[in-house]
């Protein structure tokens, strides 16, 4: 008997959850494929990652790689963990703290967060031991570059002034500026622009004479960021030329990527669409890992939308749920499927909720920062209002508010308070016409 074909939804949720089983999961999602039935009876408007499938054979055939990944992973801990021992044993606790880190990295690498961190909390109470604490401040930095990715505003903001505090102390200006470039950045998701800003213009001033580098480039383009997401759109233009600059000096192809990009970020903050998606066509075109053009995609289709083109950026969309399918860049679905969703919203699709589902079962069982469950709310809402709704989309409204009040975001937390406040002014007055 031919098996028939199995969704991916169906083959995860016969995975228990255990972490040596997340590179199989992996390699399962970036084997699946189309469901072909579906395409045939036109129900593939809806296609989305739990209706792909997946065949035992090609994930049998496919283990060997897999295998020899988390054996190459294994190794390389075991090896700076080996090595942390012998640092250890001639009396080198930088050494021995060094080494764990390099471990942590690994597992950074890899994506187990969780792991990682606990490499870099052993190496920084190794490293509080000896003379030199320079290792304690570098894995203090790499431990708040964890709790960034996870979400942990607060906590990042603790670790990186800890690490540059100790990396100040000890005269280590590289790690003194990677700690101002990572309060920058965290200071720019929670919003707080002049605060991002001081920590970005500080960092700066630490390598300010030195040779062109990727840092100098990235702390100029941050600045940029800054200055367009307050509203200085002169000061931003003005930045990100300075960062071109560096970038040409260096020869940096991946720079050159990013500047197009910004390009169409900074024509779309003066709502010049046409601009912005030409800006961002030149950066795609250009763009050659796939997290790059992951990355130009979600801006193209929003600067497609905002042109009112649901047809190409729907385009667009599949074209990004593809690559992260592929390349296994699963942070980037919810990011597709909240722009198929707004795609709905503008069509006037009902069925468009499946997509915010999608995206929030994502966010639930690949552990997404809760950044991401809580704009999917937000974008939900907005979708159900639209269709009439008020109950449902006050209730996410809610939930994307203590979420991101527990991020420590601004901008998003003002603009879900805005939204809450008109909805329920709305069903406050649908309730006094039901009772006229």
């Amino acid at each position: 008997m031919k098996p028939r074909p199995l969704r991916v939804e169906q083959a995860l949720d016969l995975l228990p959850e255990v972490d040596d089983l997340q590179p199989l999961r992996s390699a399962l999602i970036e084997g699946s494929r189309a469901d072909e039935a579906r395409v045939w009876s036109g129900a593939e408007a809806y296609a989305m990652l739990d209706t792909r499938v997946v065949d035992a054979a090609s994930l049998e055939g496919a283990l060997p790689a897999v295998v020899l990944k988390v054996q190459q992973r294994i190794e390389f801990a075991y090896r700076h963990v080996v090595a942390a021992i012998r640092a250890l044993e001639r009396g080198d606790t930088a050494g021995a703290a060094e080494a764990l880190v390099a471990a942590g990295e690994a597992e950074e690498g890899a994506g187990r967060q969780d792991a990682a961190a606990k490499y870099y909390r052993r190496a920084a109470e190794l490293g509080r031991r000896g003379r030199d604490r320079r290792p304690e401040g570098l894995a203090l930095i790499r431990l708040a570059r964890v709790a960034r990715s996870q979400g942990r505003l607060s906590q990042s903001l603790d670790l990186y002034r800890q690490g540059f505090e100790i990396a100040d102390s000890e005269g280590d200006h590289e790690q003194m500026v990677v700690a101002c470039q990572g309060l920058g950045n965290v200071n720019v998701e929670r919003g707080a622009w002049a605060e991002a800003e001081s920590w970005y213009s500080r960092g700066l001033e630490l390598i300010e004479g030195e040779e062109p580098s990727r840092l100098l480039w990235q702390l100029q383009s941050n600045l940029s960021v800054v200055a367009r997401r307050s509203g200085r759109l002169n000061a931003s233009k003005e930045w990100l030329e300075r960062a071109s600059l560096t970038i040409e000096a260096l020869g940096d192809e991946a720079g050159r990527v990013y500047v197009a990009n910004a390009r169409g970020l900074l024509r779309a903050a003066h709502e010049d669409h046409a601009g912005a998606e030409a800006a961002y066509r030149i950066a795609l075109a250009a763009a050659e890992s796939p997290m790059e053009r992951a990355r130009v995609l979600v801006n193209l289709a929003e600067a497609l939308l905002n042109q009112g083109k649901p047809a190409a950026a729907e385009t667009v969309t599949r074209r990004l749920e593809q690559i992260a399918v592929t390349h296994g860049l699963v942070a980037s679905l919810p990011y597709a499927y909240r722009s198929l969703g707004a795609i709905a919203r503008m069509r006037g699709d009902p069925e468009g909720f499946l997509f915010y589902e999608q995206a929030l079962e994502l966010c639930r069982d690949e552990s997404l920062p809760p950044f991401e469950k809580a704009l999917t709310q937000q974008e939900y809402a907005r979708f159900e209002a639209d269709s009439g709704q008020l109950d449902a989309p006050i209730a996410r409204l809610e939930e994307a508010r203590e979420l991101f009040l527990e991020i420590g975001v601004g901008p998003e937390l003002d603009a879900v308070e805005e939204q809450l406040a008109s909805l329920q002014a709305r069903r406050v007055d649908a309730q006094k016409h039901v009772e006229d």
